[in-house]
């Protein structure tokens, strides 16, 4: 590592590429790459024709997530000094609104405008490397009590009045919902697998959804609901905990729509039938927080079968990925497959196309601890390819037992598919490569640039710090 300052030799690449053992190691490396002609055709053949679209009702209201993070140091001087943040944005689209933005041929940029103040970012702001906060023994319980805060806090709520309507009680819905002995089937209690002081670790540990502070009865330490999403874990006191803010902002991203389900459900059944929603990334969740992926599956169908009750149409909620493994094989084969072409990855093709890393297959079927959603291949008639998800078409991966590795990938079993492509063919954009427009809208406003917003944030966080000293 340099000195601060100091400037790297322009020439000291050199002796690396000169290197022989170098240049054996990248002959030797197995990665993704383009197709043969052969594994074209062979792939090529896997796309079927698209569903019918056709006069296809698209819903009328389009909630767009996504978000981004970022650590500032407190001041130059102490560089490993930090404090994270986390911004997570929804935009709401009108669609009615979204079609009035076409004068002629040409767009109404005061329209446009108009459609992008419907933009609602929620910002966390935890502490990282070397912070500690209202008297906590260390960084991490310090981030414990940070993230329970503001996950209850009035800016999670639909009511500032009421608790319950907060960001923190989607959490208890979906924790009920989980599998395994954790599951308490009731939305007001959740269970932590273990007390987080190493010292105890004594479990499983049942809390409540109360305003009041709740504690562990073996050792008496201050608990949290949202302890039970494991991302403290992560969290180191003298290190960057780029890692944990990334954990904890895709743990969000994902919360965030089932607490707009769970919110309009209770309030207006009519409107969350015709509302549609967009997730950045996989429908996924990794780390020590995936096993919240079963509980957001299950709480996902228990709502479009309340739905289908009352005569209302099912969610639409389609995940949109911008990168990663499968974006990057994509671009190597989007000239092998015909326009109006859909392919549901299925496991053998993952493994053994896109997946270069030697991973032995699943036993349970890929992603059975992280995915709560198929992956499809989708090339528009307009000749556009993305990546999407939908949610499985099941409460749980067990309702297929041991055939769900082939049953999730039958495009019959996904009867909202017809409704999402009609919605990402209708939202195309020229914007970015491949992408629709919602999720341009929800990252332009969620994305915090190294410069000047982290910049911005460093500033930010400074001069608030300094406020405290005084």
């Amino acid at each position: 590592m340099p000195y601060q300052g100091e400037i790297a030799n322009k020439a000291s690449h050199s002796d690396i590429v000169r290197n022989p053992d170098v240049a054996a190691f990248l002959k030797g490396c197995t990665y993704l790459r383009e197709p043969s002609a052969e594994e074209a055709q062979t792939i090529s053949a896997r796309f079927q024709v698209i569903p019918p679209t056709d006069g296809t009702e698209l819903p009328n209201y389009v909630i767009a997530v996504d978000g981004s993070f970022y650590e500032a140091s407190i001041t130059e001087r102490l560089p490993s000094t930090r404090i994270g943040f986390i911004k997570i944005g929804a935009v709401l689209i009108d669609m009615a609104q979204y079609k009035s933005l076409r004068v002629g041929p040409f767009v109404d940029p005061f329209r446009v405008a108009e459609l992008q103040r419907n933009n609602s970012p929620l910002t966390f702001a935890v502490p990282s490397a070397n912070i500690r906060t209202n008297g906590k023994a260390s960084v991490r319980d310090s981030f414990r009590a940070a993230v329970d805060e503001q996950l209850v806090g009035p800016r999670t709520r639909f009511n500032p009045e009421d608790g319950r309507s907060s960001l923190r009680t989607t959490l208890f819905h979906l924790a009920a919902r989980r599998a395994g002995p954790l599951a308490t089937g009731d939305s007001t209690r959740l269970r932590l697998h273990a007390c987080p002081n190493p010292e105890c670790s004594n479990g499983p540990i049942e809390l409540m959804d109360v305003p009041e502070q709740q504690f562990c009865p073996y050792c008496n330490t201050e608990v949290y609901p949202s302890d039970c999403l494991r991302v403290w874990e992560e969290v180191t006191d003298f290190q960057s905990n780029a890692t944990a803010l990334s954990r904890l902002m895709l743990v969000i991203e994902h919360m965030l729509p089932m607490h707009y389900l769970r919110f309009l459900l209770e309030n207006s059944p009519q409107v969350l039938g015709s509302t549609a929603f967009f997730v950045d990334g996989p429908l996924a969740i990794f780390g020590n927080g995936a096993w919240l992926h079963g509980g957001i599956l299950r709480y996902f169908a228990e709502v479009n079968a309340q739905l289908e009750q009352r005569g209302l149409p099912r969610i639409i909620m389609i995940g949109l990925q911008k990168t990663g493994q499968v974006v990057d094989h994509i671009k190597l084969i989007d000239r092998y497959v015909q326009p109006g072409r859909i392919f549901a990855i299925d496991d053998d093709f993952r493994y053994q196309f896109i997946l270069m890393g030697g991973r032995e297959p699943a036993e349970n079927g890929f992603g059975s601890g992280t995915y709560y959603g198929q992956d499809f291949i989708y090339k528009t008639p307009s000749g556009r390819i993305f990546c999407m998800a939908l949610p499985y078409p099941v409460a749980s991966k067990t309702e297929f037992g041991e055939s769900f590795k082939t049953t999730k990938t039958q495009l019959s079993h996904y009867v909202e598919l017809p409704r999402a492509l009609a919605l990402i063919d209708h939202f195309e954009s020229d914007l970015y490569e491949n992408a629709v427009i919602p999720i341009a809208l929800a990252h332009r406003y969620t994305a915090i640039s190294l410069q000047p917003g982290g910049k911005v944030l460093d500033l930010l966080t400074r001069r608030a710090l300094a406020q405290i000293g005084t």
